[in-house]
């Protein structure tokens, strides 16, 4: 120390060597960040990117009934959801409306059903795999709020006829 001192030469290349080294370590932290970031981001989205087939599409293509995790939409077949009481385990039917077939997928689920799953606009999405009993084993459901949703008494309203208002 008492020769940095004394000599000015030495006193400036040891502060140029530790704001230098101050900056490389800056750089190696923020490059360190960044990849780290960059991972994150890429981890998260393969699991996310899964798009889903409709339920004609499953059922017409073999390589789907595989086993591997799928997601397959549709709407839930009238009067085709049974449940025991006490249990969890739903067992239900969807149908590919769009395709205008009467082609049913027989459905699995053992938990709570969301809200609107009953909704008859409602679009449903199971995110499962199709089992060897020719079943569907969904470990997800989620339902796409329907666009075409009024309220039940809205509907009813617009199906009376206008009632005549008498002028005084």
């Amino acid at each position: 120390m008492a020769d940095i001192e004394q000599d000015p030469t030495l006193a400036v290349a040891a502060g140029e060597g530790s704001g230098r080294s101050q900056w490389v370590r800056f750089a190696v932290l923020g490059a360190v960040a960044v990849l780290a970031i960059g991972y994150m981001i890429y981890a998260a989205f393969p699991g996310n990117t899964r798009y889903f087939l409709t339920v004609g599409e499953f059922l017409a293509g073999p390589e789907y009934q595989d086993g591997r995790m799928v997601r397959v939409s549709g709407k839930l077949m009238e009067e085709s959801f049974q449940r025991q009481n006490g249990s969890t385990l739903s067992q239900f039917q969807l149908i590919d409306e769009a395709a205008g077939t009467e082609v049913a997928l027989n459905a699995s689920y053992v938990g709570v059903m969301p809200d609107l799953f009953f909704n008859p606009h409602s679009e449903i999405i199971l995110e499962g795999r199709y089992g060897p009993e020719k079943v569907f084993e969904a470990d997800s459901i989620l339902v796409k709020c329907p666009s075409k949703y009024r309220a039940l008494e809205e509907e009813q309203r617009l199906q009376q006829p206008p009632v005549p208002s008498s002028r005084s």
